[in-house]
């Protein structure tokens, strides 16, 4: 397994400084992952996971340092602070690899909640791979079965002096398989308390969040993939939560991500439709989490 990091500047605030580094900022530089990373290795059939040298990553910061938390503070929606893209990288059994990055807060330590978070689900999808891939050579004809291959990433769509939000795409291609296995993922995390939130957090309870949101949905995956382009009978787009789970925020709007099949066939992969936080208005909650995105847009 490799690890290592490119900077990317983006932001966060005094308040994360003030608050979440309460639990307690370690320097990543250096530090060695545990192998796997993923807290249980599923026990080795034939040949183990083989690891290959860690690479020692660098550092944009002093340690335990966050840009601008010296500033005063920030404008609500705007970007400061940084983010480093921590990667993954290995072999399961000589016949399976993977190779997948997610992004990381600097001046946090690993173990740090925000990072642990936004790392969970790159971890979660190497460990089922690994047990896949496991399962697979353990099985009488396991040579036929073949190979596999895991890789994604986690892509930032916001982070401002509230949130951090990240979509995570992967994309899993078994030798000898006629499709792949497209999957999507998300994290958004208040800042100010270092906790992971669902959308239904950030509106009102009780409102009509979820039909606005499918309202709008639809008619963008309509003015996207065409009328014909989703299912006739609408399933995925029921106002449940469930349809709902995998999300992005920006400054201007709300980006809901679809699995393969959940909304329309296979050819349309993992679609997304943008809700603009205009269209919901009254709806979102302005002490919650996303308020200032709501204000703004108003």
């Amino acid at each position: 397994m490799t690890c290592g990091r490119v900077c990317i500047w983006t932001g966060v605030s005094a308040v994360l400084m003030g608050t979440l580094l309460l639990v307690g900022c370690a320097a990543a530089d250096g530090r060695e992952m545990v192998a796997n990373g993923i807290g249980h290795t599923p026990e080795p059939t034939e040949a183990p996971v083989v690891e290959e040298p860690e690479a020692k990553p660098t550092s944009s910061l002093p340690e335990g340092t966050i840009p601008g938390s010296d500033d005063g503070g920030f404008a609500p929606g705007t970007a400061h602070g940084s983010v480093y893209v921590d990667s993954m990288a290995g072999t399961v059994g000589g016949a399976g690899s993977y190779d997948l990055s997610h992004p990381q807060l600097d001046g946090l330590g690993l173990d740090h909640p925000v990072n642990v978070a936004l790392r969970r689900p790159t971890e979660a999808m190497r460990a089922e791979f690994v047990a896949a891939m496991s399962e697979r050579s353990g099985e009488e004809s396991g040579e036929a079965n073949g190979g596999g291959s895991l890789r994604g990433s986690g892509k930032v769509y916001l982070l401002d002096d509230r949130l951090v939000s990240v979509v995570y795409e992967f994309r899993i291609e078994w030798s000898g398989a006629a499709g792949v296995d497209d999957r999507v993922d998300s994290v958004l995390v208040d800042l100010q308390t270092g906790v992971e939130v669902s959308l239904g957090d950030l509106f009102v309870p009780g409102s009509p969040w979820l039909e606005t949101i499918g309202f709008f949905a639809r008619q963008d995956l309509v003015a996207r993939l065409g009328e014909m382009g989703l299912w006739p009978d609408g399933r995925g787009l029921e106002p449940e939560a469930s349809n709902y789970s995998v999300f992005g925020l920006t400054v201007a709007e709300l980006v809901v991500r679809f699995d393969r099949y959940q909304v329309a066939p296979g050819a349309a992969g993992t679609p997304d439709a943008t809700v603009r936080w205009a269209s919901l208005a009254g709806l979102v909650d302005p002490d919650g989490p996303a308020g200032h995105l709501a204000d703004s847009a108003g």
